[in-house]
């Protein structure tokens, strides 16, 4: 052999080591350095900000157990992998502290783990040789933390999941949990007759409570936010200056307030009077007494005769409104793409709003949209006309911060007159001013109620605002990350 080809051989055996070490290294690296591309508009395949700082704040070993079963049918089986591919992203920005397992249940003996975290069997339908079968399986995910746990019982849809985990992850490390209420004794709605799906919804959160404003003297130190929703009997001037107080010692205030009664049977609606209007207009928006009309809306079942039958039918109900115009400055709901409200009334915007307020509108019907007032025909089988909708772009909601004066800076003090059972201590100073408030106002509250509880656009906006008030930007950035359709441009052929 000679020695050319001896060198040959040489280079070549040296080349390779020099490849095989350079593969290795950058096998090495990938473990924790990685990206994917993501192409859809908000990144929904990518961890956001929030959650990659809030796994990189973690100071001590976390651990999720994903109770996964290995033959899903099909589409579930196509969620194992993004799992995975979402953990590891998660483990990637938590400086060593998140760890996670994959379990199948079943053929790693683990079913009765996963029924004691609450991770329960399911039945999936497969079909197999012309006919269909019923196979048990596991798709739910468990959050330790120390003594303590979150349970995702089953993962239905993988586009929510960065927040359920996150959230879960921020339920489990944060120390003090926000405090919220919810006024009671004027009409409102509760926990059991109305606001039962979002008090679930919140109560994952946030501690959740439902005060009557006349027997307090001073709501609750702990309470950071006081929701206001759909009242439909008067407040007491006691209670007026308890909100006031609330908002004046650095409290939030939510006003999800309707302007009329409606009763959809017999096609009425009468004018609430709450005695929040003046209130509501001080601060900088209230809410008038009409209901608002628009083009954009949704449809609806009538019921109508045809000779001796009845057939069911769809109408365009402008009652019904598709909002579609949101503020993109603001968290709320700058990633919203859509939002349906029924029985909404516009805001009555203050025009002398103090130089240190900002006010910002939130969201507002379309270029087509109108106003109607006592009396109001909210028949579905009435007919518009274009000049129906002759306004355009009406407030809905809005969004206040800022310097406030009290509301009875230029009023006598009312009398308490309630039974103080809850605090003993005497009626606080006066205080009359804030400079760092925040207000919500919505010219309706029936959007959060139980019967609208499959508008799942409605209860994001809840949850929104909520962290909003309370200041976890973080989760609002998670939560309204959505999948949005991507138009193909026409082009010419030259």
């Amino acid at each position: 052999m000679g020695k050319k080809e001896v060198k040959t051989k040489s280079t070549a055996g040296l080349l390779i080591v020099i490849i095989v070490a350079i593969l290795v290294i950058i096998n090495l690296i990938s473990l924790n350095l990685f990206s994917r591309a993501d192409l859809t508009d908000n990144n929904i395949y990518s961890l956001t900000d929030s959650s990659r700082e809030l796994v990189g704040s973690l100071n001590d070993r976390l651990t999720i157990k994903a109770y996964v079963s290995n033959d899903l049918p099909a589409p579930h089986n196509n969620d194992a992998r993004y799992i995975k591919d979402l953990l590891d992203d998660y483990k990637a920005y938590s400086r060593g502290y998140l760890h996670y397992e994959f379990i199948d249940p079943v053929k790693d003996d683990k079913e009765e783990e996963a029924q004691g975290y609450r991770v329960p069997p399911l039945q999936f339908n497969v079909f197999k040789n012309d006919k269909t079968e019923f196979i048990k399986g596991y798709k739910g995910l468990v959050v330790l933390y120390g003594d303590k746990h979150e349970t995702i019982q089953f993962v239905e849809n993988t586009s929510n999941l960065e927040y359920d985990l996150s959230r879960a992850i921020n339920k489990l490390t944060q120390t003090n949990i926000p405090s919220i209420a919810f006024t009671s004794g004027n009409g409102e709605p509760d926990m059991s007759s109305g606001l039962n799906w979002a008090n679930q919804l919140l109560q994952k959160e946030y501690r959740v409570q439902y005060l009557n404003l006349d027997d307090l003297k001073t709501i609750p130190p702990e309470v950071k936010v006081l929701f206001i929703v759909s009242p439909k009997q008067s407040f007491s001037d006691w209670e007026l200056y308890v909100i006031d107080q609330f908002l004046m010692r650095g409290g939030r205030l939510v006003f999800l307030v309707d302007g009329f009664n409606v009763d959809i049977q017999n096609s009425m609606a009468t004018p609430i009077e709450n005695n929040l209007d003046s209130l509501m207009y001080f601060y900088g928006a209230g809410v008038k007494k009409n209901l608002v009309i628009d083009a954009q809306c949704k449809m609806v079942p009538v019921m109508r005769n045809m000779g001796n039958f009845q057939m069911q039918s769809v109408v365009q109900y402008p009652f019904y409104i598709s909002v579609q115009n949101f503020n993109e400055d603001n968290p709320i709901v700058k990633s919203m793409k859509s939002f349906d409200i029924l029985f909404a009334s516009s805001l009555d915007l203050n025009p002398n709003l103090d130089a240190g307020t900002e006010r910002q509108i939130l969201f507002t019907t379309s270029e087509q949209s109108g106003t109607r007032t006592v009396p109001v025909d909210i028949s579905p089988e009435k007919k518009y006309y274009k000049e129906d909708f002759n306004q355009k772009n009406l407030p809905l909601a809005a969004a206040l911060t800022g310097h406030f004066e009290s509301y009875f800076n230029d009023r006598d003090i009312p009398e308490y007159t309630g039974m103080d059972t809850l605090n003993t201590a005497p009626i606080p100073e006066k205080i009359d001013r804030v400079d760092d408030g925040r207000i919500i106002v919505v010219g309706n509250g029936t959007f959060i109620t139980d019967d609208n509880r499959r508008n799942n656009n409605a209860f994001i906006i809840l949850m929104n605002i909520a962290d909003w008030m309370t200041q976890d930007k973080g989760l609002i950035s998670i939560r309204s990350k959505q999948v949005t359709g991507r138009m193909l441009k026409v082009t010419s052929d030259g």
